[in-house]
């Protein structure tokens, strides 16, 4: 129950400030409701399984502080309850969430975030559509001009107008029966259908030419980082490892394809190594009855530390492959200091023991 209620305490607060970050999805264009609680949903798998090490570790510090400060631990242990016997619960549910965690990161992940990036690509698309108010002339950038008699709210327009003054050495006016806006595979088109476009060249003459269907490019209207097309955080584990040459070109390199594979396959193991930290908190070294407070200061700070350092080797394998053995070496050094900090134990010191009289000492 700690590790479910410190999850879902997590969760809740990913979703507020997923929320918070896709706010302007509601404040200026139509139909965008459901795509706002779409797109914050689908980037929680990978919020989830990021925050989850943590989860995990303030329930193993609160089942343990529990069991300790009711002495039920203690009572357990004279009982003859081993340290393994009383750690075995832990990791048994630091494996499963390491399993889950793991489940996420090679098959959740992918596929809520590429439908993610489909539907914010299809909303910026409309976005596109929504700057061309009937009746009205509308400014997509600086020496563009758009104008349609009519617009039926889903991209379809009619009586299109459009003067592209862009480049002053050849002025272009287009002008259609009707337009369509269209999501094409990397960047968002208009349709021009049953039109004419006029061009004035360099020397001043004009040409005239028609057309039944003309495509003109709205993809420099669109902030180019949100033109369609998948991150290293949207491809699954195979396309890292195997990348094609749009994706490698795309990356600059398959250093940032590597380090987030391995990402993928050493961030469960914080699962394990967390709950271990938070273990040992408890049950290394000798229970005291004055509490363990600086024990668990010293198992936060711990934690913080090996994840920021897996998070700092992440970063540094997008330059250097090297740094992806310390991926798994970082959480795995983790595992085993607190595996030997909690079987680890003191000598007794030797009692001297008064020689008996006639015994010669």
């Amino acid at each position: 129950m700690p590790f479910v209620t410190a999850a879902v305490a997590f969760a809740g607060l990913a979703l507020l400030t997923q929320s918070l970050s896709n706010i302007d999805f509601i404040s200026n264009y139509r139909e965008t409701a459901f795509t706002f609680v779409k797109v914050t949903f689908l980037a929680l798998p990978q919020l989830i399984a990021l925050l989850s090490p943590f989860a995990l570790f303030i329930a193993v510090l609160a089942g343990l502080s529990r069991l300790y400060s009711d002495s039920e631990a203690t009572v357990a242990s004279a009982s003859g309850l081993s340290r393994w016997g009383l750690l075995s619960p832990v990791l048994r549910l630091a494996f499963l969430a390491a399993i889950l965690n793991l489940a996420v990161n090679l098959f959740v992940q992918p596929l809520a975030y590429q439908e993610m990036r489909r539907s914010v690509f299809e909303l910026r698309t409309d976005i596109a559509a929504s700057l061309v108010r009937p009746g009205e002339f509308a400014n997509l950038a600086a020496g563009v001009t758009l104008y349609a008699r009519e617009s039926d709210g889903s991209g379809r327009m009619s009586d299109i107008f459009i003067h592209d003054s862009r480049d002053p050495d050849e002025v272009s006016t287009y002008a259609a029966r009707e337009g369509v806006i269209v999501r094409g595979e990397e960047r968002p088109s208009m349709v021009l259908i049953d039109g004419n476009v006029q061009q004035v060249d360099e020397s001043g003459a004009l040409n005239f030419l028609t057309f039944d269907r003309y495509e003109f490019d709205l993809g420099d209207f669109v902030d180019p980082q949100l033109i369609f097309f998948f991150k290293e955080s949207d491809l699954f584990l195979q396309e890292l490892f195997f990348p094609s040459a749009a994706s490698l070109a795309r990356a600059r390199g398959v250093e940032r394809l590597q380090a987030e594979a391995h990402y993928r396959l050493s961030g469960p193991l914080y699962n394990i190594a967390l709950a271990l930290i938070a273990a040992a908190a408890y049950m290394a070294g000798s229970h005291s009855r004055l509490g363990n407070t600086r024990k668990v200061v010293a198992a936060v700070a711990a934690a913080l530390t090996v994840r920021l350092l897996g998070f700092a080797a992440q970063a540094a394998a997008t330059d250097d492959t090297a740094f992806n053995y310390v991926q798994y070496a970082i959480p795995l050094l983790a595992i085993i200091a607190s595996l030997t900090l909690i079987w680890w134990r003191k000598p007794k010191p030797a009692r001297y023991a008064a020689p008996e009289p006639g015994v010669p000492a």
